[in-house]
């Protein structure tokens, strides 16, 4: 997509919809390269992981995909934790670059945290689609859960952007403990939907491309039992508050195990800075705790 290589996720979009504009009633078909494009980078080192996250062990993992494409992870183990996070990030997301951001965004709440090279990604072997993605989804997943000392109950599925898309087909298709949807979607259509300004609509139609079509976690969260925190910024722009209200309402989890965040002047990239953040955050995995060890069920929020 032009003049978003160095984005990580779809940031980029409400600039084109201007450069849009010039071309009034046009149909413009969002393709899956508006959100599946790979860089690849340097991998994150036991060193830094050291410095920066005393108490941490560093594992590196290759994942073969069903077809065989050999998928980079790396599985940051506190031994004391007694949850896991299985994170998929958004767009342009790789672990080299964003990695010691994500956890240090999680590690002050203790869970050990999977990250997950999305394949032609980072370190990843092969050329992404978003099929493949989502089947990749299932296979880190099963890998991780394979691993000594992982329980499904214990495992949060937690997924940015892009990465929802992943985390909520996981949560839909396996045993979890949780799972967290952040700047999510409910369909592809009503997202591209959503992205033109209202003064520019009557001018411009927007649609997903055919494989893009039925996408996002609207059916996802109707099939849930588990725990669900649905958190988005107010000022997001790409992926805007009113779809996550939207998929917190479909959500089959009743109310006291289902949590709608939506962060005060947080945009679609730096919700993790968010004073909030953490306090939210906790909370969730505080539920989700109580739900795999048989404590009763607390109030939503």
């Amino acid at each position: 997509m032009p003049a978003c290589s160095s984005l990580r996720s779809l940031s980029c979009l409400p600039g084109l919809l201007l450069l849009i504009a010039g071309f009034a009633c046009r149909t413009v078909v969002v393709q899956e390269g508006a959100i599946v494009t790979p860089v690849p980078d340097r991998p994150l080192t036991a060193e830094s992981v050291a410095a920066t996250l005393p108490g941490y062990d560093f594992e590196e993992h290759r994942i073969a995909a069903e077809d065989g494409t050999s998928l980079y992870a790396v599985f940051l183990r506190r031994p004391d934790a007694r949850l896991v996070v299985l994170f998929f990030g958004g767009n342009q997301y790789r672990i080299s670059e964003y990695g010691i951001e994500t956890a240090t965004a999680l590690a002050p709440l203790g869970a050990s945290l999977m990250l997950v090279d999305f394949r032609g990604y980072g370190r990843s072997e092969g050329a992404p689609t978003l099929a493949l993605l989502l089947s990749d989804a299932l296979v880190a997943y099963d890998f991780l859960t394979a691993l000594p000392g992982v329980e499904p109950r214990r495992v949060v599925v937690h997924g940015h952007s892009l990465g929802s898309f992943l985390a909520g087909h996981v949560a839909a298709n396996r045993p979890t403990g949780g799972v967290v949807l952040q700047s999510s979607v409910t369909t592809a259509e009503e997202w591209v939907g959503s992205l033109p300004p209202w003064w520019m609509r009557p001018f411009v139609r927007m649609r997903p491309a055919e494989s893009l079509r039925g996408r996002g976690n609207l059916e996802a969260v109707r099939r849930l039992d588990e725990p669900l925190l649905v958190m988005v910024g107010s000022e997001d722009r790409v992926t805007r508050p009113g779809l996550s209200r939207e998929l917190y309402a479909a959500a089959a989890v009743p109310p006291g195990r289902k949590r709608l965040a939506i962060l005060n002047g947080a945009g679609h990239n730096d919700l993790e800075r968010h004073p909030d953040f953490r306090k939210v955050y906790g909370s969730f995995l505080a539920l989700v705790e109580g739900q795999a060890s048989g404590k009763p069920e607390t109030g939503s929020e």
